[in-house]
């Protein structure tokens, strides 16, 4: 309903991998809505103030066995949001440097999680966070965004990036 919030992964080493920001009104869970259960294959965390709407198995099951649309809703998110959202990280992986595949991040989140303002488009985000989701170190991630810095495409600072200049990332 309000907040933000991101499915992720943990490593073996201990590293966590964001695969997917969520926003205000979408949805997370939905493998609670099969018949069968099914183990969850990522975890779902909230990271500002927020507030969810949570039903239990039995109760989503009736839901969905008196409104077919939810069940409709839930699979056409996952068939386009979370699908898209893997194949463009599978192309941004496969044809990136890992400069590229830093900017093609801080682009879309910028489109998904982020919030204007006057100077320009705020994201809550960490270096680790970029790391993750570009899969780069986050040392390459302060290198690239100090050199962006520098060229006036961004102002990083303390868990957040203020995205100046969004469409220069991959030339700036």
């Amino acid at each position: 309903m309000s907040g933000e919030g991101r499915q992720f992964v943990t490593t073996n080493d201990g590293r966590k991998l964001i695969l997917y920001w969520l926003t205000a009104g979408q949805g997370f869970g939905g493998v609670a809505m099969l018949s069968t259960p099914t183990q969850y294959y990522a975890s779902t965390e909230l990271v500002s103030d927020s507030c969810a709407l949570v039903w239990d198995r039995p109760t989503i099951r009736e839901m969905v066995s008196r409104y077919p649309q939810l069940l409709d809703n839930a699979l056409s998110i996952a068939a386009t949001e979370h699908i898209a959202w893997s194949i463009s990280t599978q192309i941004s992986l496969s044809s990136n440097d890992a400069r590229g595949r830093i900017a093609n991040l801080l682009a879309s989140l910028a489109c998904g999680i982020g919030k204007a303002t006057s100077d320009g488009v705020e994201l809550t985000i960490t270096n680790e966070d970029v790391a993750g989701g570009a899969n780069v170190t986050p040392f390459t991630v302060s290198r690239a965004l100090s050199e962006w810095q520098r060229a006036g495409v961004l102002t990083k600072g303390r868990g957040k990036v203020l995205l100046h200049k969004p469409l220069l990332l991959a030339c700036g």
